[in-house]
């Protein structure tokens, strides 16, 4: 059997105001406030622009990797904040720490307070390692109305490091969809961009939940799971085994479960863990600071 494992690598929780703007910014810096309380921590206040305005977004880092952030904002008649919580899982041992102490400690602190908060992002991973990119293969299986894929097999431009699962025609189109996944040889992403040395082969196939997702299901579990049960990541012990599967799945014009059965599609699957997503979604809801 080959070794696996589920994760959670980034959260991000909305916090909604409705009409009350005063209170959006007193809430902010009662958070920001508690932290540097707790934490003694360093919050970089840097400044972006949203159009025309200029913003501050609220930063916090680790080993150089913003581990927590908060932007204030509003639309649809409400004023909300969001914090987004990076970095859960790379593998880097003292950011992952940091982050998930900086998450317990402040969704504790805002289900105490009773502040409304929804999600707005949720990454939900697969983590394959000891293995070869080449011995994976990720695919929807049920695809959406509307949504352009790529085909299996297909070059793309980080062949051998990174495969999209969508096909989209613009990174504005991209950052609005309400899902999408991609599968990525996480030991060279981690060495490129942030200079951490893993020392072993990880592969990661990552499913990310965008805020639009949550604006119909938020922490509806069965939902989660049933959008996850769309995507089948495959291994295989042999290139060569994949690769006629690949062929064959690309025969067809359109592929129904009885065809995915007939091809072993469920002999090569890893499943993601549905308790451990559903657990700790459980925690995000229940966990108050201890009196």
């Amino acid at each position: 059997m080959i070794y696996y494992t589920t994760e959670i690598d980034t959260i991000s929780l909305q916090l909604n105001f409705g009409n009350d703007d005063n209170r959006q910014r007193l809430v902010q810096m009662e958070i920001l406030d508690y932290i540097r309380e707790i934490f003694n921590s360093y919050i970089d206040p840097v400044k972006y622009y949203a159009g025309f305005d200029e913003r501050i977004e609220y930063k916090i880092y680790c080993n150089s990797r913003t581990v927590v952030s908060f932007k204030t904002g509003y639309s649809h008649n409400n004023y909300f904040i969001t914090i987004k919580f990076a970095g859960l899982k790379t593998y880097d041992v003292l950011v992952d720490e940091t982050s998930s102490n900086y998450l317990w400690v402040i969704v504790a602190y805002i289900n105490t307070k009773r502040y409304g908060w929804n999600l707005a992002e949720l990454d939900l991973t697969i983590d394959v390692p000891y293995v070869n990119f080449e011995n994976l293969q990720a695919v929807c299986t049920a695809h959406t109305s509307g949504t352009k894929y790529h085909t299996l097999g297909e070059l793309q431009i980080y062949h051998g490091e990174t495969t999209w699962v969508e096909q989209f025609e613009t990174e504005i189109a991209r950052n609005t969809a309400i899902k999408r996944a991609y599968l990525y040889n996480k030991t060279i992403k981690e060495l490129v961009v942030h200079g951490n040395a893993l020392g072993f082969n990880l592969q990661r196939f990552e499913v990310k939940l965008q805020a639009g997702y949550f604006n119909r299901s938020n922490l509806d579990i069965e939902t989660i799971a049933n959008t996850l049960n769309m995507y089948h990541l495959l291994y295989f012990d042999n290139v060569i085994d994949k690769n006629a599967l690949v062929d064959r799945y690309n025969s067809y014009k359109s592929v129904r479960k009885r065809e995915l059965d007939r091809m072993g599609f469920e002999e090569h699957r890893l499943y993601p863990n549905i308790d451990y997503i559903h657990d700790m979604l459980y925690l995000f809801t229940t966990l108050l600071v201890c009196k």
